[in-house]
């Protein structure tokens, strides 16, 4: 690898093949540097959208897979699937299937079709050099309590989250609850989990509420796509 845009791979796959594809993903997932979890989850993302190149493409494609601006970016192409005019394919957003799992997984995803094939993405943030720390703040005011999260929510700073909530919410009587979202620099799937489990502890306390607040636009989306039931919004 030499850098933001070099091509660490191209791979050209078919039905026959991706068992190769796999493990040729996960083994330059590795060597880029991307932690395990997340390694498994590119080569489940890719294998999704190969998968739909058979299912709804021509049969046959070739993944790019390279560096971007601090992303492992994999770019799935179906040359043989055009279209006269560009747009987004019509590939299903199943819950659980295909284009969700894409859109679950990958830290950024898309979807174009245009006259020269059509072209999948999705990428993968890689470990920054050096990393934040995760702080958590409480502010309590007028009968809310708000969670002011900062950092990279990750496997080592969700359980700091859960415990958290689960003292708030053992408290007399049930709060309010606001998890500040806007000092976040990163939010993993793990991260992800933490909210919506959280969510999960609040839905089944009679009397208590959460609200997100200070989130991304990418982030919002992500935990609506995961989300079994709508999650309520508040501005920063």
């Amino acid at each position: 690898m030499t850098g933001d845009q070099a091509i660490v791979v191209e791979q050209p796959f078919d039905r026959d093949s991706l068992y190769v594809l796999r493990a040729t993903l996960e083994a330059h997932a590795t060597e880029a540097g991307l932690p395990r979890a997340r390694t498994l989850d590119l080569v489940l993302a890719v294998h999704e959208l190969a998968t739909n190149v058979m299912l709804h493409g021509s049969g046959t494609g070739r993944v790019h897979v390279r560096v971007v601006d601090g992303m492992l970016q994999c770019q799935v192409i179906d040359d043989g699937a055009t279209s006269p005019e560009a747009g987004e394919p019509v590939w299903p957003y199943e819950h659980g299937h295909g284009l969700w799992i894409v859109r679950a997984l990958g830290d950024r995803h898309a979807v174009t079709r245009g006259p020269d094939g059509t072209v999948a993405s999705v990428a993968f943030a890689l470990p920054r050099p050096h990393r934040t720390d995760f702080r958590l703040t409480r502010i309590d005011r007028d009968g809310t309590t708000t969670l002011r999260l900062a950092g990279e929510l990750d496997e080592h700073a969700a359980p700091e989250v859960a415990a958290a909530v689960h003292d708030l919410l053992e408290a007399v009587p049930p709060r309010r609850l606001v998890l500040d979202l806007a000092g976040m620099t990163l939010c993993d799937p793990v991260g992800i989990a933490a909210i919506l489990r959280a969510r999960q502890h609040v839905d089944a306390t009679p009397g208590a509420s959460l609200t997100l607040t200070g989130l991304s636009g990418d982030l919002r989306a992500r935990l609506d796509t995961l989300s079994s039931l709508p999650l309520t919004y508040d501005a920063p």
